[in-house]
């Protein structure tokens, strides 16, 4: 039988996709069936919505490296930005979303004409050289882009002051004129990541966020040769719905959901592409994934386990309940359950002993991460959160209140608490209201294996049902040890 090294951190891959090395990341990559438009070179915009941890870094990855090796793609031009990259490159402070929206069509026009600047071999990083104004945007439009923005340059550069006009060599025109030449029928594709970083559920945020989408929008169907892939978190965009402006943008937006089936063969086929990369010549390597992702989880996972009092059931249903179908918390999961085993030198695969003792840590892990992403959004997110030790698993939104009241809110005035998601507190329904959003609580069903989100129905818990203690709220399992809820 083939070693299968539980000491080797490729074998879970990286949890942060956006890090991972693209051969290595699509050797095990899951394509999952909505992806389609995202992938399709005749799709102009498409918008990929999830939670954080579900894979959307990732499926920009996927993308890039498929625009780099598929010959469908007939060589296309790729620029991959941050969020705050292109933030970083103009003033966004206090603009209302009419000129937000222009704003965003310059800096993004600014953000390829920089990277034209590096592939010619000179940095055109003035804003005398690069910033395009919005009436030259108006008179490119239907044009194709990589043209229309080098006639912009060209037309620049008598115009320049002496200072920059010294730094200029003399035959910058005939390197744009050439690149031009090279490359004017082809596509560009932006890849922009992270653009809500830092979000907050205010006007200022709504308008910042809200006006890039308007803004790559016309973009995308007003230039040719352009198109434009861009990730936003569910939350995020469950607050920017009701915008005007958005609401022809739904059509573009793809929601990552992954099925029990995918994480399993997510998992599964991580551990086939590390057989084929470090023992090619064995008979695991021959395995396929569809016919044998079982054979392949249990050389990594000892089965059967007892869980949830049913006996004889794969290990990974474990794994798939503390994941809560979130990719990247998968893989910490693995990793950390492979480190408590190789602890033990007769240990040669993970079994449900070593998931047990970890959870404490995987589940601070998790507050972390919720911390990390969500302190701007409350000050106090980290006592918020505590509030809830040693509480029950599942409330009614009564219980919620009380827990909130004795033993966060307590004896404090209205005006001693922090804004909550950039609005004034009002009640403890703000808290419960922001946990579910946070992912925190969930709405858990009768049948106890269903349950709502918050991205599935925003104004759930302010709903009249709830007020009434008619839904069942349930922490999520991978808090509960953490937070010692049995």
């Amino acid at each position: 039988m083939v070693f299968i090294n539980l000491k080797d951190k490729t074998l879970f891959g990286n949890e942060a996709g956006e890090d991972e090395d693209l051969d290595l990341l699509n050797s095990y990559y899951i394509d999952h069936e909505d992806f389609e438009d995202f992938f399709n070179k005749d799709v102009r915009l498409n918008i990929v919505s999830a939670r954080k941890g579900m894979g959307k870094s990732a499926l920009l990855s996927r993308l890039e490296f498929k625009l780099k090796n598929d010959d469908i793609y007939s060589s296309p031009i790729i620029i991959r930005v941050k969020g705050n990259d292109l933030l970083g490159l103009g003033d966004f402070v206090d603009k209302d979303q009419a000129y937000l929206e222009n704003y965003w069509k310059q800096i993004i026009c600014k953000k390829v004409i920089l990277e034209i600047g590096n592939s010619i071999g000179f940095a055109l990083t003035s804003d005398e050289m690069s910033i395009i104004e919005i009436a030259e945007l108006e008179g490119i439009k239907s044009k194709n882009i990589v043209g229309g923005l080098i006639s912009r340059i060209k037309g620049k550069i008598p115009l320049v002051g002496t200072e920059l006009k010294n730094t200029i060599p003399n035959n910058l025109e005939s390197l744009l004129n050439n690149y031009q030449e090279k490359n004017d029928n082809s596509k560009v594709w932006i890849l922009i990541d992270d653009i809500d970083a830092k979000f907050q559920n205010n006007d200022k945020y709504q308008s910042r966020v809200g006006s890039f989408f308007s803004a790559i929008r016309a973009l995308a169907f007003g230039l040719n040769n352009l198109n434009i892939r861009a990730t936003v978190r569910s939350d995020v965009w469950s607050c920017l719905r009701h915008l005007e402006d958005l609401d022809k943008m739904e059509q573009y937006i793809i929601d990552i959901f992954w099925s029990k089936r995918h994480m399993r063969d997510i998992l599964a086929n991580k551990i086939l592409a590390y057989i084929k990369r470090t023992s090619p010549e064995s008979d695991e390597a021959k395995f396929k994934l569809k016919s044998d992702y079982n054979k392949l989880l249990d050389l990594v996972f000892k089965s059967p386990i007892i869980w949830r009092n049913n006996s004889d059931v794969k290990l990974f249903e474990a794994i798939s309940a503390f994941s809560n179908r979130r990719p990247r918390w998968m893989a910490q999961l693995c990793r950390m359950a492979a480190s408590k085993a190789k602890s033990n030198p007769n240990a040669r695969k993970i079994d449900l002993e070593h998931i047990n003792n970890i959870l404490e840590e995987f589940g601070k892990n998790r507050k972390n991460d919720l911390i990390k992403e969500h302190q701007h959004q409350f000050d106090e997110l980290s006592i918020l959160i505590d509030a809830f030790r040693a509480t029950d698993k599942e409330f009614k939104y009564s219980n919620i209140n009380k827990i909130l009241q004795d033993n966060f809110i307590k004896e404090r005035k209205v005006d001693e608490i922090p804004n909550v998601d950039g609005s004034k507190y009002c009640n403890p329904e703000d808290f419960g209201n922001f946990i579910y959003k946070l992912g925190l609580i969930s709405r858990v069903h009768d049948d106890g294996k269903k349950f709502t989100h918050f991205s599935d129905d925003p104004d759930l818990y302010r709903s009249i049902e709830n007020r009434n203690d008619n839904i069942t709220w349930s922490i999520h399992p991978s808090y509960r040890t953490f937070l010692n809820i049995r």
